[in-house]
């Protein structure tokens, strides 16, 4: 399922995370796309508050590829692939095995990856692909595509929220 929508500024970005973080289902992998700059860490900001953890926390983790975060009803990982996307598929294997991202890909919360277009591994059973393209300097289009039985109840109710 797929889902198409707009954003004016960073606080509808988070609000729709925030919608997102409060029905996302446990096992849950989040696959951001989008230029530097598009949203990708004020996406992660919301998620975070919907889930119960305090957004304060939630920076890129450009520099350090993997960050995880405690203190709501999941725990959240956030991985940043930007520094590793130009590394040959073998080598970005290592990366990600070493990075521990692998593991956080199968552990239970939710695991959200920045530059999911550039990850090269086993396939994911639940995910989202959330792709944003920048239209204006405050305004975004996301496109949200949905694989996998559990995200199904979640798609649909951002659908009926997007349409309400």
């Amino acid at each position: 399922m797929q889902l198409s929508t707009r954003t004016r500024g960073e606080a509808e970005t988070e609000a729709l995370a925030r919608r997102i973080g409060e029905r996302v289902p446990d096992g849950t992998v989040l696959g951001l796309v989008g230029p530097l700059g598009s949203g990708k860490t004020c996406f992660v900001r919301g998620l975070a508050t919907g889930l119960g953890i305090d957004a304060a926390q939630v920076t890129s983790p450009t520099f350090v590829y993997l960050v995880d975060y405690s203190g709501g009803r999941l725990p959240l990982r956030h991985a940043d692939l930007y520094r590793l996307a130009d590394l040959p598929p073998e080598a970005a294997a290592n990366a990600y095995e070493g990075i521990g991202l692998y593991d956080a890909l199968a552990a239970p919360g939710v695991t959200v990856v920045e530059w999911w277009d550039s990850y090269v591994g086993p396939q994911v059973e639940t995910l989202i692909v959330v792709e944003f393209v920048v239209e204006t300097v405050d305004r975004r289009a996301l496109t949200l595509t949905f694989s996998g039985a559990a995200v199904e109840p979640l798609a649909r109710a951002l659908g009926a929220d997007e349409r309400g």
